[in-house]
């Protein structure tokens, strides 16, 4: 007589109270990171009063990330080796303290490499926790409630964009940018406090280990290039990832550019009039929006909207979220709804495209971590979380540095250039899908690590 199946909704995988405890911590981490990105948004527009916001929002972004790329190595080995509770615990306690730095740094001494440096370091703890978490989670959940796992662990930044982006964009015009650092320094330590309290033991399981696969040898180093090349699957979908991470940072940049420079914004003025006559009402003191900010979180919030419905989607259909042609079929439509968007002149037409691009994006990116997840056994995990995530953010960066010093949107303009990213990713979603057409007709199934 077979067990009955696990049930899989959102709730009955919230009442595990240990993927509870990391969900909310998450939640609360994330709504601090956006004071973290408006504050630091707010830096950028004010060194040269917004004239290269692309630019040097790609300067910025570039040093986050970087990290990522030199330290990815080491990520993997510190993910593998020791428990993965204390892994995450100790980056959020440090980016607690980087993050009130900025009281010094910025508004006392007034230092933009001081700025950059934090970044940088802000960048590399978050390089650590990303794949500790992604390790961690199989350890937490079975494998058979991966897909709405990872659906919640996405609904998180659907949370914070929908939610967060307008109460903090809201804050901010009130109490001005020093209030932000300290928010997302209380997020991070929320977060810790959080995982602290995690009763699951999360560390690595290096029983079922082969000897090429031991964490302290250089051949164990490249266990997760082994995963890839033992399986090609997963292999073809690390590629399709790295596609969507590339296409992401050049649609970053080119559609920040977009509603700078070329969207209409007279609806978010006339928004922002409306805003700032109801709050004048019972605020300490009247609001002031920057419009340029205004119109990019409320974007950045309709994507988190749109993600949110994706995330729905993908959690309460798990069968067609198994799909091994879904992450493809996902960046064409993609590029279709870039080309699209390239056409678009008025504001709220932008905020509708921008909504649908996010469900296309939770179509790519929960599959591919839920399948993951499943199929790489414990040992290797978290090496190869750190290989995939290198992949990503070296495409990221590399679809920043094209945008790095503004030539290239310059020349083109970001309407033409977000076109062009359309047929692009198109193209690789193609190219890909052929290249493994004789699997796409199929379903990846859920089974236990090996």
């Amino acid at each position: 007589m077979n067990p009955a199946p696990e049930p899989t909704s959102f709730r009955s995988i919230l009442g595990e109270k240990n993927f509870a405890r990391l969900w909310y911590g998450q939640i609360i981490s994330s709504f601090g990171d956006r004071f973290y990105q408006f504050a630091l948004l707010y830096v950028i527009l004010g060194i040269k009063q917004g004239i290269d916001v692309g630019k040097d929002s790609a300067r910025v972004t570039f040093c986050a990330m970087l990290p990522g790329l030199l330290l990815a190595p080491l990520y993997g080995w510190l993910v593998d080796r020791y428990p993965r509770k204390w892994v995450m615990f100790g980056s959020d306690i440090v980016r607690a303290a980087l993050t009130l730095s900025f009281f010094y740094i910025w508004f006392q001494i007034h230092s933009l490499t001081a700025v950059f440096t934090v970044v940088f370091f802000m960048g590399a703890l978050n390089g650590l926790f990303i794949p500790a978490r992604q390790a961690a989670l199989p350890q937490i959940v079975s494998a058979g409630r991966l897909v709405t796992a990872n659906a919640l662990i996405s609904m998180v930044g659907v949370i914070a964009n929908f939610i967060g982006v307008p109460i903090v964009s809201l804050i901010v015009s009130i109490f001005g940018a020093k209030c932000s650092f300290l928010f997302n320094s209380l997020g991070f330590l929320a977060s810790a406090w959080c995982i602290y309290h995690i009763r699951n033991d999360l560390s690595p399981d290096h029983t079922k280990a082969e000897e090429s696969d031991k964490v302290g040898t250089w051949r164990g180093a490249l266990a997760g290039w082994r995963v890839l090349r033992e399986n090609k699957e997963l292999g073809a979908l690390v590629l399709v990832n790295s596609a969507f991470s590339f296409v992401s940072a050049m649609v970053l940049i080119t559609i920040l550019q977009q509603v700078v420079v070329k969207v209409d914004l007279d609806a978010v003025r006339a928004l922002a009039e409306s805003l700032v006559h109801f709050l004048s009402m019972f605020a300490p003191k009247p609001p002031v929006f920057e419009i340029k900010t205004l119109a990019f979180g409320i974007l950045m919030a309709s994507i988190g909207l749109g993600l949110g419905v994706g995330v729905g989607i993908c959690g309460s259909s798990k069968q067609r979220s198994r799909s091994k042609a879904l992450p493809y079929i996902a960046l064409a439509l993609l590029g279709l709804a870039l080309i699209g968007f390239s056409y678009i002149q008025n504001y709220w037409p932008a905020v509708a495209g921008a909504a649908f691009m996010g469900v296309l994006s939770a179509f790519i990116v929960i599959p591919i971590e839920s399948r993951l997840q499943n199929d790489v056994d414990d040992a290797r995990r978290g090496r190869l979380f750190a290989l995939r995530n290198l992949c990503t953010t070296t495409s990221f960066l590399l679809g920043l540095a094209v945008n790095l010093n503004g030539d290239l949107l310059a020349s083109i303009g970001p309407s033409r250039l977000i076109g062009y990213i359309g047929i692009a990713a198109i193209a690789i979603a193609g190219l890909l899908a052929l290249a493994n057409a004789s699997t796409l007709n199929s379903s990846w199934s859920t089974r236990q690590p090996k």
